[in-house]
């Protein structure tokens, strides 16, 4: 059967199909969801990542501030400001929303990732069968789309959630297009409304800008001529898409997103572009070895791979195939200009992003492709001729393992999502050359305080040449943690090294110091901190504990006191200067100071312990039971507490008492005085004569 036979009609006027809501329509969707959600079902249970979920939604403090009175202020913030060299205003209002009813819970934000992605298959399977009148060209390209591997990345990784909704505009832009194209008497509400979903989609991300050459691919496949009228009715998204365009790059270069362009010159441009485009071909068909990263190629020997310089001559063969092809030309043109306009922008030839490919970019492009596919496939199906009933056997055969194996590494990849170790780990099982999955994998197990295997991985991550300030503090305090100073410290000195601009380098290495009893060398590191960060409250108190360690109490009251006044509600200044009182002899400015920690913190039990002992120190002995009681109360165990209550209730001879909580002391493993215990002993003798 001829492909293009239904297109030979050359009037202006397009017919739509009046049976695109039929019993087969129905039933194929309900197929393709029950299908697609078994895929994902899994994906719902993932959590969020440190690649990008962290900047967009977990530590983003712009999508927390959606409430009831603040929606313009929200509204003006998302859609006048850029989110990691990206502007999608619309994505990020989304997160807003998101956040305002489920807060952090991840559940959510992959269910709302899935319902667009079913969404947007239904649209591919309305847009292909709009476009073609052929249903079972729509229902195989919309399979296709819902359950290709190389799609999962879009819809399990949280933070493209921009694919997916720009997507969903735009699909639904192409079947607007379509009625428009109908020249009935709403063919200027579906002009409008077809330029609104536009905004939208350009609005949530900015490849969408390609959708006013879209509609001239359209035009093509409906043998729509290509007039003057035709052009202008195209001028208003054109114009669009330009603006946009011209944000997108300055957004980009806003996130740095653009750095790496002096790296490489046009020709490498051009190498990376074609390796680019034969890798989506050839990832479509076997959708095997796939990663959330795809490193930029390295020179050896002034060369790069062989396939670099393989891809652009595949590139120029499939092109000249197509030109010379008469059977499936319009289909092969079409399908093919549908993926090249879709995937332009993000070839590399102006360079986005850190990765030369990325799954996440074929996610509207495979269209096109799939859409050639399901044509070929319909051809098929429809042929009688009994010399080609082999082939068609074996066709549809080898299709169908295809769709099997396709759900099959959907279901598998989505669970590659979990969280960010199992993300990353996949990532160096396909790629062990390039530090960035090593670095972020240390960061996972950092966040989970897996120190020991945080630091190998930063370790690799520095082999492999990625020697930054900050990978260096991180593994130095992984190393702080496991209490290895002095490999700590050799950190710290080479985040100095590379940045001595580094306030926590110096703050981190006075703790190391600490650890290690150098109190002056500590002291020089948070006085260091102090002056390039003078808001470090932490800097202040831990200066002021070192102070305080030397002896140097008037000095540790004035660092305390500092960290205070930079932060009011930071207890432990309050309670090492009451500390530094108490050891000063001064118990009712120490009394002061636990008291503010008790209104801070009313569950401290070190606080009421360490009020309790001035109370003692005044001889204000019911005041500091009452106290004792309190850190008891918060801390049962509190060994020491029993220990100082027994010596109150012994100084108001309530000596059964006092046994009673020096026996308790003891228990609880504190070493209480011998001679002490024989005291309580003879007062309570004493009281029975």
């Amino acid at each position: 059967m001829n492909t293009t036979k239904h297109n030979n009609n050359k009037q202006d006027k397009i017919k739509l199909p009046e049976n695109i809501f039929s019993r087969f329509f129905l039933i194929a969707c309900f197929i393709i969801v029950a299908v697609t959600i078994t895929i994902y079902v899994k994906s719902l249970n993932n959590q969020f990542t440190n690649w990008d979920d962290n900047l967009y939604i977990t530590d983003n403090a712009n999508i927390k501030t959606l409430h009831g009175d603040s929606l313009n202020y929200t509204f003006k913030k998302t859609i006048s400001s850029y989110e990691q060299g990206n502007y999608h205003p619309l994505t990020m209002l989304s997160y807003c929303l998101e956040y305002e009813k489920f807060k952090l819970n991840p559940k959510s934000y992959h269910v709302t990732n899935l319902i667009f992605h079913l969404l947007n298959t239904l649209l591919v399977f309305c847009f292909i069968w709009l476009l073609t009148k052929q249903k079972w060209v729509a229902f195989i390209t919309a399979l296709l789309f819902a359950i290709h591997p190389m799609h999962v990345e879009s819809i399990a990784w949280v933070s493209e959630r921009k694919d997916v909704l720009y997507s969903f505009f735009y699909l639904a832009a192409l079947c607007s297009y379509i009625f428009y194209l109908q020249k009935e008497k709403n063919k200027g509400l579906f002009y409008a409304l077809t330029f609104l979903l536009f905004i939208f989609s350009v609005l949530s991300k900015a490849m969408a800008i390609s959708l006013p050459i879209m509609f001239f691919a359209i035009d093509y496949f409906l043998n729509r001529k290509f007039i003057l009228k035709t052009v202008l009715e195209k001028l208003p998204f054109l114009v669009l898409s330009f603006i946009f365009g011209y944000i997108a790059i300055i957004a980009q270069k806003s996130g740095n997103a653009m750095d790496d362009a002096v790296q490489y010159n046009f020709f490498d441009r051009i190498l990376f572009s074609s390796y680019g485009l034969m890798t989506y071909l050839w990832k479509l068909i076997a959708p095997i070895n796939l990663s959330c990263f795809y490193n930029y190629p390295v020179k050896t020997d002034g060369l790069y791979p062989v396939i670099f310089y393989i891809a652009p001559v595949v590139i120029l063969a499939l092109t000249y195939l197509i030109y010379r092809s008469k059977y499936f030309e319009k289909d092969l043109i079409f399908g093919f200009g549908f993926f090249s306009i879709t995937i332009a922008m993000v070839l590399q030839i102006l360079p986005v992003g850190a990765a030369i490919i990325a799954d996440r970019y074929t996610y509207l492009s495979y269209i096109g492709v799939f859409f050639i596919i399901a044509r070929w496939i319909n051809n098929l199906l429809e042929n009688n001729f009994e010399k080609e009933k082999s082939l068609k056997i074996f066709s549809i055969t080898v299709f169908t393992l295809f769709l099997i194996m396709c759900c099959y590494l959907s279901f598998q990849r989505s669970k590659v999502w979990h969280d960010s170790i199992s993300l990353w780990s996949d990532a160096i099982k396909k790629d062990d050359s390039f530090p960035l999955p090593f670095n972020s994998r240390g960061d996972a197990y950092f966040l989970k305080e897996n120190y020991d295997k945080a630091i190998p991985d930063f370790s690799r991550a520095i082999q492999l040449k990625y020697q930054t300030p900050d990978i260096y503090y991180k593994r130095g305090m992984a190393y702080y943690h496991l209490q290895k100073y002095n490999e700590a410290i050799k950190d710290f000195n080479n985040v100095i090294i590379l940045d001595n601009n580094f306030p926590d380098a110096y703050y981190s290495r006075g703790l190391a110091y600490y650890n290690f009893g150098k109190y002056d060398e500590a002291i020089k590191d948070y006085t260091i901190a102090i002056r390039k960060n003078s808001n470090s409250g932490k800097a202040y108190n831990d200066r002021g504990v070192a102070y305080d360690n030397l002896g140097k109490y008037d000095e540790a009251i004035k660092d305390y006191t500092a960290a205070i006044q930079h932060n009011p509600t930071f207890t432990k200044p309050y309670l090492n200067r009451g500390n530094a009182y108490y050891n000063h002899g001064k118990y009712n400015e120490a009394i002061q100071d636990y008291s503010s920690v008790i209104q801070l913190s009313p569950t401290f039990a070190q606080a009421y312990n360490n009020r309790g002992s001035a109370y003692g120190n005044l001889g204000k002995y019911e005041e500091a039971i009452k106290d004792y009681t309190s850190a008891i109360q918060y801390s049962p165990d509190f060994s020491s507490a029993y220990n100082n209550r027994a010596r109150a209730y012994f100084n108001i001879k309530k000596f059964q008492l006092a046994l009673e909580d020096a026996l308790k002391a003891k228990q609880f493993g504190f070493a209480v005085d011998s001679y002490f215990i024989e005291e309580i002993q003879a007062g309570i003798n004493n009281a029975k004569k």
